[in-house]
């Protein structure tokens, strides 16, 4: 497998970051993760704008311009010849020594692995982790809360800050539903692409708070991910949500992403 480190093509095995890497050292990094769909990149623009606001935040600098990005994606996924793949793009700040205020030397790296093929007929269970994602707007490589959440059972965590409301979920984000709309959190979460993606398809859509005491009084709840698409829930801490099945409103969710043929792909402009 190869990996492009700062533009160049290398092995995986021979990439070399150094251990004065302040992503390394400080977790002082951003990433994003997007997916290739019928390998071609998907929402591509979406999530660069988000590095960029991300970036600006922490002051790191971005040394590439989207079509930069764009090639060296198209690349790297040629390279490596999966069908569909998972593609991360992560910026440090560099070796900078113990200054956090420029970013003299950012260091890019872009991996693609091959993307394991998600069941959405398959509804999950989950549980809950009291936790919150400190700068929640930043999609940063310091994880250690969602660390903490994953070690909880079942196939994904859902976060609950200090109100009794769930945010998210360790990688997703979490939908509600009740009485024909689909409620979602405002704050408190990172802004998933896929997220928006379905706010702007759906026309019934309402960003409020999810109480964790009346998590099981929703009729429906499923989850958004950039490389899983919409991913149902049918337990949350062991109860059943909708009798343990996946909701009718769910079904239709997930057939509002084009993340199966090529002929659904070409319904929607990959940007």
């Amino acid at each position: 497998m190869h990996v492009i480190l700062n533009k160049k093509l290398v092995l995986a095995r021979k990439a070399v970051i150094s251990i004065s890497d302040h992503g390394f050292k400080f977790g002082d990094a951003i990433y994003e993760t997007i997916r290739t769909l019928d390998g071609k990149q998907w929402l591509l623009s979406e999530h660069l704008k988000r590095l960029r606001a991300s970036a600006k935040v922490v002051g790191i600098r971005v040394p590439y311009t989207n079509a930069e990005f764009s090639r060296l994606i198209e690349r790297l996924i040629k390279k490596n010849g999966y069908a569909e793949s998972r593609v991360r793009i992560t910026v440090t700040r560099g070796n900078n020594g113990f200054d956090f205020l420029t970013c003299k030397k950012p260091l890019v790296l872009i991996e693609a692995t091959k993307l394991p093929r998600f069941k959405q007929s398959e509804g999950i269970s989950v549980s809950v982790f009291h936790v919150e994602r400190p700068a929640a707007g930043i999609k940063s490589t310091s994880m250690l809360p969602s660390i903490l959440a994953r070690r909880n059972p079942g196939e994904e965590t859902l976060l609950v800050d200090r109100y009794g409301n769930i945010t998210e979920g360790s990688f997703s984000n979490i939908f509600a539903v009740k009485g024909g709309t689909i409620i979602t959190p405002k704050e408190g979460m990172l802004e998933g692409t896929t997220r928006n993606f379905v706010l702007k398809k759906y026309n019934k859509t309402k960003e409020a708070s999810i109480p964790l005491k009346n998590i099981h009084k929703y009729d429906e709840i499923f989850l958004t991910s950039s490389t899983k698409g919409v991913i149902p829930v049918i337990k949350v801490d062991g109860k059943p949500i909708n009798n343990g099945k996946i909701g009718e409103l769910t079904k239709q969710i997930i057939k509002l992403l084009p993340y199966g043929t090529k002929k659904s792909h070409k319904k929607v402009k990959i940007r």
